[in-house]
């Protein structure tokens, strides 16, 4: 019996039936009714701004029944979830996922007195106003005495449970969030439950932690021998806080006719034969910290009077956002409207994926590098990156393996490696690693103009990689337009070969120590794929070379 769904149903059903259900209601009537909540502040350029407890996810204390089979303690959670709200006026958001044509949906049950989360998931996934008889996925927020203590404490000490059903059939999946009303949960409940029904239920993919990108540029054809106007879909696949958005937000257009657009910016179901799939309609939820006029399509949105701010610093009356100030903490965040981007597409949906690009940050690595598909499997099983305030603001900045570099995997984590090299060899994807943060001994900054350059000469393919390996075993960019050559390898910016083998040894024994884990849990990776990247140290050779398809 699936507790959380008769839970989730019962608590629907009695709230509706004792006059305490709030449903079916409008944009603009779910922001009247946050504003009139306390805490809850309307901004002198009319959007709406709220503090979430805590400032980010709660990874410490979130488990799902497939890698945490439930018992005792979800029964207990479902029944006091219900104690809870047996009185409460709850607003109840349905709204299809995505553009709806998956028939895939989703119900919100929020207690009224914390609406704003209801209007800024409202703003995410918008679609008219409707009532559902059954929802796909139920995500219900509540908080008990411990909600107000927790805010004296750490994250990984607070008293937080989050759990998600994640079931058999579509229908099935419930997630339950006790206190915490930070807006980004429902978010990535949608994003993990999409994960496991592309992957488990549907079976007609995986969903990749990737936004995506169309580019109709002016790129020269061989066969041709002239320029014809050739429309390029790149997917980014990243953690938070490692530049998807920003990278997704740039027009590459230099010349009629050129266009660009962002589908998606976070997470998208990536189909057996290619496609691309991005899963939310109405907006995107964008991380503020230092967001400026480098960002101009972004910075325009998050001030509109349609954006939700949370947990963004305001000024002194007349109230107005500072992006600048992260005295708060580093996870400010802004839903902001797809109306108000003019980059944004129409569509939600890509026929193929050429190119996936990789985010990293990682001093050792290459601006961009390019990967064979083993190499790029074995890149997402590493997971390399660094952790984020929007993940766990106690070790922010730190070096950290996630694998397919998605908090939200569920599952046989190497059957999803699989699948998806067998959707990058099958269709022929090209992929790439990108480094985004520091790069060489000096860890200097990669700068954003040098990153879109670089991907800009990579669409055009104006960008020519070596056939030899460096030295993590990466092909390396030999000729560029756009892009500085002289600071694109990482390898020519580390002019200490000593320092350079210590950090090197100590990156791949971080490797060999991940692997063994991995294996141990999940079984033997393939040997092409397992040895397409090194995890022992060996002096760097320009002449070894590896074949690129």
């Amino acid at each position: 019996m699936n507790i959380f769904k008769a839970a989730a149903k019962q608590l629907y059903e009695t709230a509706r039936q004792e006059g305490r259900l709030i449903e079916g209601r409008p944009l603009e009537e779910l922001k009247e009714i946050a504003l009139r909540q306390e805490g809850v502040i309307q901004t002198h350029i009319g959007s709406v701004a709220a503090d979430s407890e805590p400032m980010s996810r709660s990874a410490p204390h979130t488990r799902n029944s497939v890698d945490h089979p439930f018992g005792d303690e979800e029964a207990q959670l479902a029944d006091q979830m219900v104690e809870s709200l047996k009185k409460e006026r709850l607003i109840s958001l349905d709204t299809y996922i995505g553009d709806g044509r998956d028939g895939v949906s989703a119900r919100f049950l929020v207690p009224e007195q914390y609406a704003q989360i209801a209007y800024g998931l409202k703003l995410l996934f918008n679609h008219p106003p409707l009532v559902l008889d059954n929802p796909t996925y139920t995500i219900i927020y509540y908080t008990d005495e411990a909600f107000e203590r927790n805010r004296a404490k750490k994250l990984v000490d607070k008293d937080i449970s989050i759990r998600l059903m994640l079931g058999d059939k579509r229908g099935d999946q419930v997630k339950i969030c006790r206190n915490t009303i930070y807006l980004g949960e429902g978010k990535k409940g949608i994003f993990q439950f999409e994960d496991w029904r592309i992957k488990a239920i549907d079976k007609t993919g995986i969903f990749l932690h990737a936004g995506a990108r169309r580019d109709s540029l002016w790129v020269y054809d061989q066969e041709t021998a002239r320029m014809e106007l050739t429309d390029i879909v790149t997917a980014v696949a990243g953690l938070t806080a490692t530049g998807k958005t920003t990278t997704l937000c740039r027009k590459f257009t230099k010349v009629p006719l050129e266009r660009s657009e962002m589908i998606g910016d976070d997470g998208g179901a990536l189909g057996l034969d290619a496609s691309y799939a991005a899963f939310e309609m109405g907006g995107v939820y964008v991380k503020t910290e230092g967001l400026d006029a480098s960002q101009p399509e972004i910075l325009r949105a998050a001030e509109s009077r349609d954006a939700f701010l949370e947990n963004v610093a305001l000024t002194q009356y007349p109230y107005m956002p500072n992006f600048a100030d992260i005295s708060k903490t580093g996870n400010g965040r802004a839903v902001v409207s797809r109306d108000n981007l003019e980059i944004a597409s129409k569509s939600l949906r890509a026929d193929r994926i050429h190119y996936i690009i990789i985010l990293t940050r990682n001093p050792l690595v290459n601006v961009l590098s390019r990967l064979t598909p083993e190499q790029a499997t074995m890149q997402f099983i590493y997971g390399e990156s660094i952790e984020s305030s929007g993940g766990n603001p106690e070790e922010a900045g730190r070096f950290k393996r996630e694998f397919f570099l998605d908090p939200f995997m569920t599952g046989d984590r190497l059957e999803h490696a699989m699948i998806f090299y067998d959707i990058v060899k099958r269709n022929k994807i090209q992929c790439y690693l990108a480094n985004t943060g520091t790069i060489g001994l000096k860890e200097e900054k990669v700068t954003l103009r040098q990153s879109l350059a670089a991907y800009n000469d990579l669409v055009r393919m104006q960008l020519r990689f070596s056939l030899e390996a460096d030295h993590l075993g990466y092909h390396y960019p030999i000729k560029c337009d756009r892009a500085n050559l002289d600071l694109m390898t990482a390898y020519r910016l580390f002019d200490d070969p000593v320092i350079l083998e210590k950090r090197l040894q100590d990156f791949y024994r971080g490797r060999r120590e991940y692997l063994e884990e991995f294996e141990g849990r999940y079984g033997r990776i393939p040997e092409p794929i397992r040895e397409s990247l090194p995890y022992h140290y060996k002096e760097f050779s320009p002449r070894e070379a590896l074949d690129i398809e």
